[in-house]
C-alpha cells in the first residue's frame, strides 16, 4: 500500500484551510486517511503551519511520500534535512551531535534569510505607501489650484455683472463704433 503525505482540503469556498494526513495514494482528495500530522492555513503563508514533527519524520522514514506542495512545507520546516541527516546518522557517515550542530545552522541560516526578507518587504511597504501619500498630496494640489482658478474667474465674472448693473456701459467689441 503506497502512502502519501498530502493536504486534505477542508474549509469553506475561497477560504482553503487543509489538513496535512498520510493517506493511500489511492484513496480520494478529502477522503480516508491513516493518520493526521498537522495543518496547514495557506492565507497565513508558510507560518500557517503546524506540524507534529517526530510524527512526520517517522512517516517519513517508513516510506511515505510527500506530495509537491507537502515537500515544499516540510523542506521550510527543515524536516526533510533531518530525515537526511538521521539516515546518516543509522549508517555511521555522521553522529548525532554532528547531525543535531548541522541542523541547528541550518535553522539561523534560515531564520535570519526569513527575517532579512521580511524587514525587505517591510521597507517596500513603507516606501509605496510614502509614494501613494506624495501622489495624494500632488492630486490634492492640482485639485485645490482648479478650484481656486474656477472661484478667481467666478469672482471676476461677478465683478464685471456687477459694473454691468450699475449702469456702466462696458465696452464690447459689437458695442464699438466701426469705421
Amino acid at each position: 500500500m503506497p502512502l502519501k503525505i498530502r493536504l486534505q482540503r477542508q474549509g469553506k469556498k475561497k477560504q482553503p484551510f487543509y489538513h496535512i494526513v498520510v493517506a493511500d495514494s489511492r484513496s480520494p482528495r478529502d477522503g480516508r486517511y491513516v493518520e493526521r500530522l498537522g495543518t496547514y492555513n495557506p492565507r497565513f503563508d508558510h507560518e500557517g503551519v503546524t506540524l507534529d514533527n517526530d510524527k512526520t519524520i517517522a512517516w517519513l522514514e517508513k516510506g511515505a511520500s510527500p506530495t509537491d506542495s507537502c515537500r515544499t512545507l516540510l523542506s521550510h520546516r527543515g524536516l526533510l534535512l533531518k530525515k537526511q541527516l538521521n539516515r546518516g546518522v543509522r549508517k555511521g557517515v555522521l553522529t548525532q551531535e554532528q547531525s543535531d550542530a548541522k541542523l541547528e545552522k541550518w535553522a539561523k541560516e534560515k531564520e535570519s534569510a526569513l527575517t532579512g526578507k521580511k524587514g525587505k518587504m517591510e521597507i517596500a511597504a513603507r516606501e509605496a505607501s510614502q509614494k501613494r501619500m506624495e501622489a495624494e498630496k500632488a492630486a490634492r494640489e492640482a485639485r485645490h489650484t482648479a478650484i481656486a482658478a474656477k472661484k478667481a474667474a467666478a469672482a471676476e465674472s461677478a465683478a464685471v455683472a456687477e459694473q454691468t448693473s450699475a449702469g456702466e456701459p462696458q465696452a464690447t467689441p459689437e458695442a464699438a463704433p466701426q469705421a
